[in-house]
C-alpha cells in the first residue's frame, strides 16, 4: 500500500505521520469516546449530526486504527519472540498461534508497541500495581480470580490481542500456581 494511504489514516486520527503506536492508540481511544452516543461533547449538536454521520465517522476511526495497528505489527517491531528478539514481519502475524501468553510475554508485547504501563492503567482503569503484578506474575499479590480474569481481558484488548486466548493462557498459569500453593 502506498505511503499516502497511511498518511490518510494518521489524519483521521488527527496525528502526524511519525506518531508512535502509543500515540495512535491514545488518539483512537479519545476519538472513539468523543464520537460515542454518550459523549457530552456531541450531545449539544446531536440534532445537526445524524446518527448515520456519527457511525460513518466512528467506522473511519476504527478502520484507521486497524490499518495503523497492522502497519506497526508488519514493521516487525510489535512483538518479540521467546528469546526477547524482535519477530520478523512474517512471524508477527502468526504470534497468536505460537505464543503462550505469560506476564513476561505481555510485557514484551507492550514494550514492543511502545506503550507505557501507566498508559495501560489509564486506558483500562486498572491499578498500576496490579498491572505490574500481572506482568511479573506475582500471583499472590493479585486480586481474586474473577477480577483478575477481567483485568487480563482488558489488558489484552488494550494491546489489540485476542483477549480470550490471552485470558485462557494466563489464567492457566495462575491456576497451576494456585494448585502448588
Amino acid at each position: 500500500m502506498p505511503g499516502e494511504d497511511y498518511r490518510r489514516y494518521f489524519e483521521i486520527l488527527e496525528l502526524q505521520p511519525d506518531a508512535s503506536f502509543s500515540e495512535v492508540r491514545n488518539a483512537y481511544l479519545h476519538l472513539k469516546r468523543l464520537y460515542s452516543t454518550e459523549s457530552i461533547v456531541i450531545h449539544p449538536i446531536a440534532n445537526e449530526f445524524s446518527e448515520e454521520s456519527r457511525q460513518e465517522v466512528l467506522q473511519r476511526i476504527e478502520d484507521a486504527y486497524e490499518r495503523l495497528s497492522a502497519l506497526f505489527q508488519d514493521n516487525g517491531s510489535a512483538y518479540t519472540g521467546s528469546r526477547g528478539q524482535p519477530l520478523g514481519p512474517e512471524e508477527a502475524g502468526d504470534v497468536h498461534e505460537h505464543v503462550s501468553f505469560s506476564g513476561e510475554t505481555l510485557r514484551q508485547i507492550r514494550q514492543g508497541l511502545g506503550i507505557k504501563l501507566h498508559e495501560i492503567a489509564f486506558a483500562t482503569k486498572i491499578r498500576l500495581q496490579y498491572l505490574e503484578n500481572i506482568e511479573s506474575e506475582r500471583f499472590g499479590d493479585l486480586p481474586p480470580e474473577v477480577y483478575l480474569r477481567g483485568y487480563i481481558v482488558n489488558y489484552a484488548r488494550c494491546l489489540s490481542l485476542d483477549s480470550g486466548r490471552v485470558a485462557r493462557d494466563y489464567m492457566k498459569r495462575y491456576r497451576d500456581w494456585k494448585k502448588k500453593s
